[in-house]
């Protein structure tokens, strides 16, 4: 029986995609242009407490059980500006790595990898063809495996200690037996209470259904931690508003009773939906299309990456490639233009 379990790609922290960026320059071109370059990437190690692995993971988790543990899958990315902060701010930080240690054994499993991995006794893969098959599509991406084998919750992007706390307690305490995260996330409290903010681009619109135009719908609440990084710095930057007005963009606050309809007819309320759609993060967005999902935020994102999502969406790119092959396209664009992509926060 296959163990491997498929995960919808959430666009958290982007690191992978900046190692899919393409240079299309042409002999005539290169002549009178000075290519861009790209900065902001950040080098890093793994931690020397990270398991030592053959990469069997059956065998992992069989040690890890033995010993009361969970296994932690860390996809990464050499020069992951994300990975290098999440990698800090938890892992080398306390009492995070106390407690990762004692609950955890961390597997390092870089995406563009050749090692082998031995995921289960029916599937091998390489690191590379692992990252493709579990669709991952950002780095750091977090998975968390059971005794039986089985991914019981998933991090895409980068989460600050207030926020990766939770997530662990959730794993470690075996409360997926009988939660989901998102249910289990929308019940921590928060040390800072967040007041959502009014901004010219969202509309107040209660009915979905009709909408014609790519749709992006964001959730905030009181114990939003980066809600305040959304408006302060995102939402500052010309370019990212330039791509917001593209789209019709509507803001909702996570805890609201009151009936809206979604984009499918359907009579619900913000609190019902968000549970519905099962985010684990916030501000969390998904992006909507001609009625149909087209792919979420669920973690913090920088700048440039959060600009060139926008985009994906809003010149429906997502209609003839996936995330990173659009990114990967916008950026060869402006490099070509002689400009400095910045990836960094």
């Amino acid at each position: 029986m296959q163990t491997l379990t498929r995960s919808q790609p959430w666009f958290g922290g982007l690191g992978l995609l900046f190692a899919l960026f393409f240079t299309f320059i042409s002999p005539s071109h290169a002549e009178t242009t000075t290519e861009g370059k790209v900065v902001g990437g950040v080098e890093h190690e793994m931690p020397e407490w990270f398991k030592e692995s053959f990469l069997e993971i059956q065998e992992d988790v069989k040690e890890a059980s033995a010993g009361n543990k969970h296994v932690m899958l860390f996809f990464h990315l050499n020069n992951c500006p994300y990975c290098d902060k999440m990698l800090k701010d938890n892992f080398l930080q306390e009492p995070s790595k106390t407690y990762i240690q004692e609950n955890f054994d961390v597997i390092a499993i870089n995406v563009k990898g050749d090692r082998q991995v031995q995921y289960s006794k029916e599937l091998a893969f390489s690191e590379k063809e692992l990252a493709d098959e579990l669709e991952v599509a950002l780095t750091p991406t977090i998975s968390f495996i059971n005794s039986e084998n089985k991914t019981v919750a998933r991090l895409n992007g980068y989460r600050s200690p207030e926020q990766f706390k939770p997530v662990l307690d959730y794993v470690a305490k075996q409360i997926y037996k009988t939660e989901s995260l998102s249910d289990y996330l929308a019940k921590q409290p928060q040390s800072d209470q967040y007041t959502l903010r009014p901004n010219e681009l969202f509309q107040p619109l209660k009915d979905l259904s009709s909408i014609k135009t790519p749709l992006a719908v964001i959730f905030e609440s009181n114990t939003c931690s980066d809600c305040a990084y959304f408006h302060d710095t995102l939402l500052q930057d010309e370019a990212i508003k330039t791509e917001f007005k593209a789209l019709t963009v509507v803001r909702f606050d996570a805890n609201d009773s009151t009936e809206i309809i979604d984009v499918n007819g359907q009579k619900t309320t913000p609190k019902d939906w968000l549970k519905q759609l099962k985010l684990s993060y916030q501000p969390g967005m998904v992006f909507f299309d001609e009625g149909k999902e087209v792919t979420r935020l669920e973690g913090k994102l920088f700048n440039f990456h959060f600009q060139q999502l926008l985009n994906y969406v809003s010149s429906q790119g997502y209609k003839e490639h996936s995330f990173p092959a659009h990114l990967g396209l916008r950026q060869a664009e402006l490099l070509q233009q002689g400009k400095t992509v910045d990836i960094s926060e």
